[in-house]
Formats: structure tokens, C-alpha cells, sequence
């Protein structure tokens, strides 16, 4: 009795938190990898900015981790130097938008607007077109999905919050991580914090430490694809 329930409660963790993501990616996106491998997403949002990416990429190279930044377009833009400093250190670069407006209030047209600025930018700078999208705080709507369908693109979302923009020391940055990180765990964090910057090695170390691989999103995708 006690192992069916065990095997019930299994194919249940299966079904909820893995099964129909499956299909959720392939629809619209991705906030989780396979919970049963270990590789885990770092995220950076709202750069590049012209100052304290460096110190972020510093970290990075060090430890010869790959992240995503989700980059707003008129900064990608104003900061060229910076965003080919990402690009040629192998980090992978998506879409945050143009200008890093509340997208679920415009319209559609607005919205698809929003996106192509972003990717015109990047493209422009020889760097590829991103699949994904991560609309500002993460708030979506069927208009959002809609102006994706058309554009061909995929959310892409987190599992984690380490909501360091609220100005959180580097020590309470690095317990939700190394408390809360699981497989398939895609972490946000922010560019232009330095408790960030200070948090990074610890928490590279530890989930290393732990035998986990720090992987871009892509990768993540590709790996976890049925």
C-alpha cells in the first residue's frame, strides 16, 4: 500500500510538473526545465547597461559559465560595446523588448512592434534572432500570446525569483538560490546590482559543488524537448 502510494504520488509530481509542460513549451514557452536533470538557467534582466556588466561577465568567465540575458532593445542598442562583449563571451542574448514597457496593456500590433524593435537591434549587431521573449514582470496575456504566435516567438520565463532588484543583500540573494534551486530551475536576477555581482560566486560554487551545470536557456530547451 505504502509503495503504490508512493508510485502515485511520483507519477502525479511527474504529470504536474514536468508532463504537460511539454506541451506548454511547445505552445508557449518555457519557466522550468526537467526536474530530473541537473542543469539550472541563470538569467540577468534589463540590461546591457553601461556600467557593472563587466563585473557580471567577470564572474561569468571565471567560472566558465553561460547565462542568458534577457536584453531591452534601446539599451542593446546605446550600449553596443557592451552587447558584443556578451555576445563574443558565448553568453545568449533574448528579447526583454524595446523599451521595457507594461506590454500586457498595448495592443497587439504594439506589442509585435515592441519584439521586432528589440530583435532589429540585435540582428543588427550580428546577433541572431532570439526564440525567446520575456515580457517586463513577467505578466502575459492572450494578447501577448497572440503577438507571439505571429512572431514566432516563446516566453521565456523563471522558476525562481531572487527578487534582488528590491535591494536584498548578497548573503539573502545567495540562500534563495542555494535553498530553492532544483533541476531545471531558471533563476532571475538583474543586471546593475552589485549585491548580484557579490552574490554570483557562492552561489556558482555551491551548485556546482551539488553537480549541477549551469546552462543557457537554448540549451535548456533543446535538452528538455520531446
Amino acid at each position: 500500500m505504502l509503495r503504490r502510494l508512493m508510485l502515485l504520488t511520483l507519477a502525479s509530481f511527474i504529470f504536474i510538473e514536468w508532463g504537460p509542460l511539454s506541451w506548454e513549451r511547445e505552445k508557449f514557452g518555457i519557466a522550468a526545465g526537467d526536474p530530473f536533470v541537473k542543469e539550472i538557467v541563470l538569467t540577468f534582466d534589463d540590461g546591457p547597461r553601461e556600467t557593472g556588466m563587466q563585473e557580471i561577465l567577470a564572474v561569468l568567465d571565471s567560472y566558465d559559465v553561460k547565462a542568458t540575458f534577457f536584453v531591452v532593445g534601446k539599451f542593446a542598442d546605446r550600449f553596443s560595446n557592451v552587447t558584443l562583449m556578451l555576445k563574443n563571451s558565448g553568453q545568449e542574448l533574448a528579447n526583454h523588448t524595446f523599451t521595457h514597457p507594461r506590454l500586457y496593456e498595448d495592443y497587439t500590433e504594439h506589442i509585435m512592434l515592441q519584439i521586432k524593435r528589440c530583435d532589429d537591434v540585435l540582428e543588427g549587431l550580428g546577433i541572431r534572432r532570439t526564440r525567446f521573449l520575456r515580457p517586463p514582470g513577467g505578466h502575459f496575456n492572450m494578447k501577448i500570446f497572440n503577438a507571439m504566435r505571429r512572431m514566432n516567438s516563446k516566453l521565456g520565463l523563471w522558476s525562481l525569483n531572487t527578487a534582488d532588484y528590491t535591494g536584498r543583500p548578497a548573503f539573502e540573494i545567495e540562500n534563495i538560490v542555494l535553498w530553492g534551486a532544483r533541476p531545471g530551475t531558471i533563476i532571475l536576477m538583474h543586471t546593475g546590482m552589485s549585491e548580484t555581482v557579490k552574490a554570483l560566486p557562492k552561489i556558482i560554487e555551491g551548485m556546482k559543488k551539488r553537480g549541477y551545470e549551469f546552462v543557457r536557456l537554448e540549451d535548456l530547451w533543446n535538452g528538455g524537448r520531446t
